[in-house]
């Protein structure tokens, strides 16, 4: 069978063409050719373009391919050869040279008639003609946002890029950056991506950022020409949280707040500082005195729970009754004699005690929370209401499970059989921590 079907292939690629097309040569077609495609779709790496076929005789007859002139003509009575691209069902799928598309740069398609070779084969006929399609090019990108933003350092802005092209048409991407935003290199003042988000994030510290304002600054890789420039005025206003916690006993904050009246975005600002006095670490944050406002809290540690107790280990089962023989010979009237053995079955032995349960372990204290003093000026106070300083004790521990007693080991088997062992006692739990308190919150005004 092998054989055969070798055989049969060596002698269809043998067969002579036969044209489907009656066209003998390019020379003797008197009709005209042209190529037309969808004006609704870019002409850019990746999409598939719907192209058609436009057929004139000498009398002026006209025929159009079925598809995307919604002619009658079959698309098997040519064969289109694309040189940055492929064809299929009426479509050409661009593949691009990757280089950046500008004015003047476009695709070839060559146009053929269609041999076919019996069965499946086909190939080029005569050349009927060729003709360019040029490629889209991006001219301009603009930064998008929502519209609808927080304005204030720690705030995420959700962003994109609008490419726009030589027709007018434009394609929105839009962040996450690592997903959908790679073709752009971004630089920042005053502002990160995110990466969590991998969006844009306003920076924490408002002593970092430039008079009052953040830039995102987008670059398109292929054409750095192209660039756009996101600018956005920070108001300060949003419900700032700054919560920090503690493993132990909460940390000791220093707070101080003064007002500052912004010429640039025409607002009152109650700029507070606070400092943790073990680590030294400190947190600015610039509040909007119509709208913003502060929590600040210092949180002990929570206590440690206690560790369960262990249960009893079962008794072990007793040991079965031993089993012996016990042999009798009796002595018959006729001088003969008669052996019986009989088997005989100890006693069981007992079973053992289970173990009594163990203790669960108390659990730990809860830490104190720190002791918080903000230290305002007497321009702010009036303002006072807009900082809510708290000072959070730490809970106790849960106090550990007590250890559940072992069973008691069943009696063996036996004749009689063995006692059951004794259960193990129940352990006992172990107390729960006490809370720690809270710490001391104190407002004191400054001198002048």
């Amino acid at each position: 069978m092998k054989f055969s079907i070798t055989t049969l292939l060596s002698l269809i690629f043998c067969l002579p063409l036969f044209a489907q097309s009656p066209v003998n040569n390019a020379k003797a077609d008197t009709q005209k050719y042209q190529l037309e495609y969808s004006p609704a779709v870019l002409r850019i790496k990746g999409n598939k373009l719907p192209i058609g076929i436009t057929a004139v005789a000498a009398n002026g007859q006209k025929s159009q391919t079925q598809g995307f002139l919604n002619g009658a003509d079959k698309w098997s009575k040519y064969k289109i050869v694309v040189d940055s691209g492929s064809y299929s069902n009426g479509k050409i799928k661009i593949k691009g040279s990757g280089k950046v598309y500008k004015k003047g740069d476009s695709l070839s398609v060559n146009v053929y008639t269609k041999k076919t070779v019996l069965l499946f084969f086909s190939g080029k006929g005569n050349w009927l003609f060729s003709q360019k399609i040029p490629y889209d090019y991006e001219t301009k990108i603009n930064i998008l946002t929502t519209g609808n933003f927080s304005k204030a350092p720690g705030d995420h802005v959700q962003f994109g890029v609008r490419k726009y092209f030589d027709n007018k048409m434009f394609i929105d991407k839009w962040a996450p950056v690592k997903k959908n935003l790679k073709d752009f290199t971004f630089r920042f003042n005053g502002g990160h991506i995110s990466k969590s988000k991998s969006d844009l994030k306003i920076d924490n510290d408002p002593t970092k950022i430039k008079n009052d304002k953040i830039q995102l600054i987008a670059l398109f890789n292929k054409n750095r020409a192209l660039t756009d420039t996101l600018n956005v005025l920070l108001d300060y206003i949003a419900n700032y949280q700054c919560n920090i916690l503690s493993n132990g006993a909460g940390y000791n904050l220093n707070v101080t707040a003064d007002i500052y009246q912004d010429s640039i975005i025409k607002a009152q600002l109650l700029k507070v500082k606070v400092v943790n006095d073990a680590t030294q670490k400190t947190y600015n944050y610039w509040i909007n005195t119509n709208g913003g406002s502060l929590a600040i809290s210092s949180t002990g540690g929570d206590g440690n729970d206690g560790i369960n107790g262990m249960d009893g280990a079962a008794g072990t089962p007793g040991a079965p009754g031993t089993v012996s023989t016990d042999v009798e010979t009796i002595t018959n009237a006729d001088g003969t004699t008669t052996t019986n053995t009989t088997l005989v079955t100890g006693p069981g032995g007992d079973g053992s005690a289970g173990q009594d349960g163990g203790n669960g372990q108390d659990g730990d204290d809860g830490a104190n929370g720190g002791n918080i003093t903000v230290n305002y000026s007497p321009a702010a106070k009036p303002f006072l209401n807009l900082i809510n300083a708290i000072s959070i004790a730490g809970r106790g521990g849960s106090g550990g499970r007590a250890g559940r007693g072992g069973a008691g080991g069943s009696g063996g088997a036996g004749n009689p059989n063995g006692n059951a062992g004794a259960n193990g006692q129940d352990g006992r739990p172990g107390s729960d921590g006490d809370d720690g308190q809270p710490g001391y919150v104190t407002f004191t005004m400054t001198n002048p």
